[in-house]
């Protein structure tokens, strides 16, 4: 089993037992997709929100910690997504717009070690940015991928919200 194929694994059990608490801010309506490929994990009629576990990340002091695969110990300035996450969802309001739709609210959640922090999706550039890279992201080979990079002084706890 390649990495990438136990993150995959661990992301849909996150994805399951993530749920209750995911309901407990944005609804009880809010249903996981169950679509293999979906931009956004869960959804209703206000929100898209998708997740992104990543135990490798501790919140302590203010500050974002991240432990390598190898060991190597770091603070975060920003955390990424897959930008194609950033382009549905100005696609799908845009869409909504022209077939006179309420806008969706996008959301980030990430879960770092059993605590959640979030991320409000905005295209005005100044809380992230883009970045090309290129590596292993699991398969055992390089490639490369669009990501954004959201400053972590914009990611706030998930307790903290007010919709």
């Amino acid at each position: 089993m390649t990495q990438f194929d136990k993150d995959y694994k661990k992301g849909k059990e996150s994805e399951i037992n993530s749920l209750p608490d995911l309901q407990a801010v944005f609804g009880n309506n809010l249903i996981l997709d169950h679509e293999t490929f979906a931009h956004f994990d869960y959804h209703n009629d206000k929100y898209m929100v998708e997740i992104k576990t990543r135990d490798d990340i501790v919140f302590k002091e203010g500050e974002f910690h991240y432990t390598t695969r190898k060991g190597y110990k770091m603070i975060l300035d920003s955390i990424y997504f897959d930008a194609p996450k950033m382009r549905f969802g100005f696609q799908h309001n845009k869409w909504r717009r022209k077939n006179n739709e309420k806008e969706k609210r996008f959301f980030l959640i990430w879960k770092c070690n059993q605590e959640y922090f979030y991320w409000e999706l905005n295209w005005d550039k100044v809380e992230y940015f883009n970045e090309e890279q290129n590596r292993d992201f699991g398969h055992g080979y390089k490639q490369t991928r669009d990501v954004i990079n959201v400053k972590v002084e914009y990611i706030k706890p998930l307790k903290s919200i007010s919709l």
